[in-house]
C-alpha cells in the first residue's frame, strides 16, 4: 500500500464534522443530489474510485470526504473505499489520538453503510466486516467484548445463512475468550456453542443441496475448529454437561432435534458411557433410530457386557450412518472390543463389515493382519508350521498399504517383524513344503496362501 503523504493535521480537520448529512438531501428520489450538487457528486465519485484503485489513498481522500457528506446514497463504492482510506491513514500515524479519530470514523462509516445500504447486504455481513476491520486495526488490543458483540448481532440476525462463514468462527473465540477471563460467563458460552453448531449443520446442508461443496466443505473445517475449542475449553466437560441437560431432557424426550444434540454434545467429549448418556439415547432410538442413538445403546450394551445386542447395535448404527467413512468405523470401534477380548473370530467379522462400508481402511485389515499373528502359535498342532500362518497375515498387510497409503508405514513396520517370523527353507524341506506352493490355514482363519520362505 502506497505512504499516504497528506498531514494527520489536515486529516483529522476533514474527518472532523462530516458525518452530518446535508440539508434538503432526499437519498430516496436523488441520491446524487440536484442540479449542481449531482454534477460534484458524480465527478468527486469518480475522482474517489480512480484514486482508491490505485490506492493513491491521499488523493482519493477529498473526493472520498465530499461525497460522504454531500451524497451518502449516491453509491455503495464510498462505503468499500471509505474504510480502506481510513486504515491506510491509521498505519502512516503513530499518534494514538489520531489513530482513535481514524478507527472511529472507520466503523462509523459502517454504520452509515447500514443507514443507506442496509438492503444491499444483509445486515449481519455488514457488522462482520466492520468487525474484522475493527480487529485488523486494533491487533492484539482487541476489546473481545466488542467483536462479540457485534458478531453476536450478526449471527443472530442470519443464523444458517452467516457471510462471510468464518465469523462463526470469531464469534465462538470471542465467547471462549469472555469465559476464560470470567467463568461466569460459562452459561452463555455454552448456549452460545450448542446454537453456532446447530447453525454451521444447518449451513453445511444448505450447501451441499446447492451444489456448492467447497462452502461446505469449509463450513466442516470451521465446525471442527469450534468444536475443538469447546472440547478443550473445561466448560465441555462431562459433569458440567450432565448438570446443563439434566432438567431438560425429560421435558423434551419426544424432541428429536434437541436429543441428537445432547446426544453429539455428550459424545464431542468423550461422555458416552454414562447412564444419562443411555437414557438420552434410549429416548432418541425410541422416537427414530438413528446412527447416535444407536451407538449409545451399544455402548450401553457392552457396560452391560452383552455382546450380542453391542453387535447388533453397532451394526445398526453402521447401517443407519449416511457418512460411509463413520459407519466404518463404528464397526471398527467394535472389532477393537472383540479383540481385546480375544475373540479374534468376531472381531475379524467387525473388521470385514468394516471393510464393507469403506473398502478403503487400511486399519481393517492391519487388525486382522495383527489377529493372525497373534494365532500364530495356536493354528497348527505342529510348533514349526506357525510360520506359516504369518503369510496370512503379511497377505493383510499388503493389501492394507496397497488400499490406504495412510497406513503404509506402520503396515511395512509389521510386514518386515512378521516377515521374520516365516518358515525357514531347511524347516520346509523337511516337512515336505516348498515356495511357491499353495497352503491352507486352517482354524478360525480358514485362508489359503502361497509359501514364501526366509
Amino acid at each position: 500500500m502506497k505512504k499516504l503523504l497528506l498531514s494527520g493535521f489536515m486529516a483529522i480537520a476533514m474527518v472532523v464534522g462530516v458525518s452530518a448529512q446535508k440539508a434538503g438531501y432526499d437519498p430516496v428520489n436523488a441520491p446524487f443530489g440536484h442540479g449542481q450538487d449531482s454534477v460534484n457528486c458524480r465527478l468527486n465519485l469518480s475522482l474517489m474510485q480512480t484514486s482508491a484503485k490505485a490506492e493513491a489513498y491521499e488523493s482519493a481522500l477529498k473526493p472520498w470526504m465530499d461525497a460522504y457528506e454531500n451524497c451518502p446514497a449516491a453509491s455503495k463504492n464510498i462505503y468499500i473505499y471509505g474504510p480502506r482510506i481510513f486504515k491506510a491513514l491509521y498505519g502512516t500515524t503513530t499518534d494514538e489520538a489520531k489513530k482513535k479519530e481514524y478507527l472511529d470514523k472507520t466503523m462509523e462509516i459502517y454504520d452509515t453503510r447500514l443507514i443507506y445500504f442496509g438492503q444491499d447486504d444483509a445486515k449481519g455481513t455488514i457488522l462482520a466486516y466492520k468487525t474484522y476491520d475493527y480487529m485488523e486495526l486494533m491487533g492484539e488490543k482487541t476489546d473481545q467484548a466488542v467483536v462479540y458483540q457485534w458478531l453476536g448481532e450478526a449471527v443472530n440476525d442470519m443464523k444458517e445463512n452467516l457471510n462471510p462463514l468464518d465469523a462463526y468462527s470469531y464469534y465462538m473465540v470471542a465467547s471462549l475468550n469472555l469465559y476464560l477471563s470470567d467463568n461466569s460467563k460459562k452459561e452463555q458460552y455454552l448456549n452460545d456453542y450448542f446454537a453456532v453448531v446447530g447453525y454451521v449443520d444447518q449451513a453445511i446442508a444448505l450447501a451441499k443441496n446447492a451444489n456448492d461443496q467447497a462452502s461446505a466443505d469449509y463450513l466442516v473445517m470451521v465446525k471442527d475448529g469450534i468444536v475443538k475449542g469447546f472440547v478443550n475449553s473445561g466448560a465441555g466437560d462431562c459433569k458440567t454437561l450432565t448438570e446443563y441437560y439434566a432438567d431438560k431432557v425429560e421435558p423434551n424426550k419426544t424432541n428429536k432435534e434437541f436429543l441428537n444434540e445432547v446426544i453429539n454434545a455428550l459424545a464431542s467429549v468423550g461422555c458416552s458411557e454414562t447412564d444419562f448418556y443411555f437414557t438420552v439415547a434410549e429416548y432418541l432410538y425410541q422416537l427414530e433410530p438413528s446412527a447416535g442413538a444407536a451407538i449409545g445403546l451399544a455402548n450401553k450394551s457392552l457396560k452391560d457386557k452383552d455382546y450380542e445386542t453391542a453387535l447388533k447395535y453397532y451394526e445398526q448404527a453402521a447401517n443407519l450412518e449416511t457418512d460411509k467413512n463413520k459407519a466404518s468405523d463404528y464397526m471398527m470401534q467394535l472389532a477393537g472390543i472383540f479383540a481385546n477380548q480375544r475373540n479374534f473370530a468376531k472381531a475379524r467379522q467387525a473388521a470385514n463389515e468394516a471393510l464393507s462400508f469403506n473398502p478403503s481402511n487400511g486399519e481393517a485389515y492391519i487388525l486382522i493382519a495383527q489377529l493372525y499373528a497373534s494365532s500364530a502359535n495356536n493354528i497348527f498342532s505342529e510348533p514349526e508350521k506357525a510360520g506359516l500362518v504369518y503369510l496370512v497375515a503379511v497377505d493383510k498387510l499388503q493389501k492394507a498399504r496397497s488400499v490406504d497409503p495412510s497406513v503404509a508405514e506402520k503396515a511395512n513396520s509389521l510386514i518386515n517383524r512378521y516377515s521374520a517370523a516365516f518358515m525357514d527353507t531347511e524347516t520346509a524341506f523337511m516337512m515336505g513344503l516348498k515356495a511357491g506352493e499353495t497352503v491352507f490355514i486352517p482354524g478360525w482363519i480358514g485362508e489359503s496362501t502361497t509359501i514364501r520362505l526366509r
